[in-house]
């Protein structure tokens, strides 16, 4: 398709995605975005050659899957509108520093484990790595990984619980 042949179609099919959008999102702004987007989409399949049979199904497809897009995305932009009508997100410092406190008794455990235990679960929830990640590291299997995860984690615990006497603690004051 040429340049006309967009703007025919533009010029086609508008106003009906528009009127979709809208009536699915009931919000101007929202609908005019979105449709602008599905003929930006449209726009670079075009350029690229793509075979479309059918250009309004094509249309509603891009649209259909934009809109599911935009209700997905919106739980991230709802905290964006908060803050453009002037909300502030309160910084708690007494949590922070509880927090902050509360982890160095597991993590001060964490240095004196023993190694597979220790490497394990620095890597699952230090660094964030999945179980998947950590195998590939290691070269052991997904599900040993969770297997050392979960024992590693108990075994954590029976030391918070009641640490070996190597290991100084200070209580935690709540």
């Amino acid at each position: 398709m040429m340049t006309n042949d967009f703007t025919d179609t533009y010029n086609l099919y508008q106003a009906s995605i528009f009127r979709y959008y809208l009536w699915k999102c009931h919000n101007r702004e929202v609908a005019e975005d979105l449709t602008q987007e599905t003929f930006l989409r449209f726009g670079l399949c075009l350029e690229r050659k793509e075979h479309i049979r059918h250009i309004r199904g094509f249309l509603y497809r891009i649209a259909y899957n934009l809109f599911i897009d935009h209700v997905r995305r919106k739980k991230e932009a709802s905290l964006d509108q908060l803050l453009e009508i002037g909300f502030e997100p309160a910084i708690d410092l007494w949590h922070h520093t509880y927090s902050h406190l509360d982890a160095e008794r597991p993590l001060k455990i964490l240095s004196k484990m023993q190694s597979p235990y220790r490497q394990v679960l620095y890597r699952r929830f230090i660094l964030g790595l999945g179980p998947g990640e950590i195998a590939t590291i290691t070269g052991e299997t997904p599900n040993a990984v969770s297997v050392r995860i979960c024992r590693g984690m108990r075994h954590l615990r029976f030391l918070l619980k009641d640490p070996p006497p190597g290991i100084r603690m200070a209580p935690l004051v709540a």
